[in-house]
């Protein structure tokens, strides 16, 4: 379809709007940009980026403005992130990213839910039991932003598959729960130059860093792989619900950072929260250049 045709039909749809500040935009209906995709055949992503093009801002987008420009949701629509378990972290990182309006998912565990999943992971339901988190996990990216193309991949991540699952990602999260697989991730994430954003959990608490290659990365952490526990502390002290999504709303914070192309505040360093009594440290990983 020619481009001109494209935004007669986006312009056609159009409509004069306002922020809760008052100030105008122009937007389009989710409805309306649906209908649009229909009669092209193109698909409902990139109808909305040709919107954004056209300073056309999608509706379901509109309270992501002035805290992001029509450039910047665009730059997001565009990105494609690798979210690698979908548990407590995982599911909730997958729930921010969609409506954030990350363009493109690859929703990546081979586990199924059980009902020791239900106190935190958002995903999870009693209706859901034994169903694969991956596939779930789809239906629910579907189900609240139609517009992000979401790739469930129903499978454990793993250094024979793992450079293959992350191919044509700009970004991967570590939504993981062993130490030894964190070290798989990080290794395939090197090997296809893409920065990790990395976040455990433990009871009320939780640590995050951002790793991009050629950084030293969780051996400043856990020391080197060989040596590291195979599990962190949540295996002890089980994982609260506030806990996981307070570090998956971390984890989301610096994606959309580093996708934006600005600088991360965790890069090379190590963030440490207590959600329980919100207290919250900041160190610079042994090894690293001072900023």
């Amino acid at each position: 379809m020619e481009n001109k045709t494209l935004l007669s039909l986006l312009e056609s749809y159009a409509r004069q709007s306002s922020r809760p500040d008052a100030s105008p935009y122009r937007s389009i209906l989710l409805a309306d940009a649906s209908a649009i995709a229909k009669k092209t055949g193109l698909s409902l992503l990139s109808i909305e980026c040709a919107a954004l093009e056209a300073g056309i801002v999608p509706e379901h987008y509109s309270r992501n403005q002035k805290s992001l420009s029509n450039n910047d949701q665009l730059k997001l629509l565009r990105s494609h992130v690798a979210i690698i378990g979908l548990g407590g972290l995982g599911g909730t990182v997958t729930e921010i990213l969609a409506r954030i309006g990350i363009g493109r998912l690859t929703l990546v565990d081979g586990d199924r839910f059980d009902e020791s999943n239900l106190n935190r992971q958002l995903l999870s339901s009693p209706a859901h039991l034994g169903q694969s988190k991956a596939e779930t996990a789809h239906s629910r990216v579907r189900e609240i932003n139609p517009a992000v193309e979401a790739h469930p991949v129903p499978d454990f991540f793993r250094e024979d598959n793992g450079q293959a699952i992350l191919q044509g990602a700009h970004l991967a999260i570590d939504c993981l729960d062993t130490i030894p697989d964190r070290f798989v991730l990080e290794a395939a994430c090197r090997k296809v130059s893409i920065p990790l954003v990395s976040a455990a959990i433990g009871g009320s608490s939780g640590q995050a860093a951002v790793i991009f290659p050629g950084d030293q990365g969780l051996k400043g952490i856990y020391g080197a792989p060989e040596k590291a526990r195979k599990k962190g502390v949540e295996a002890s002290v089980g994982t609260l619900s506030f806990g996981a999504v307070y570090m998956a709303a971390v984890e989301c914070a610096e994606a959309v950072t580093i996708l934006l192309g600005n600088p991360s505040e965790l890069r090379n360093r190590l963030f440490l929260a207590e959600v329980a009594d919100h207290t919250t440290e900041l160190f610079a990983l042994p090894g690293a250049k001072a900023k």
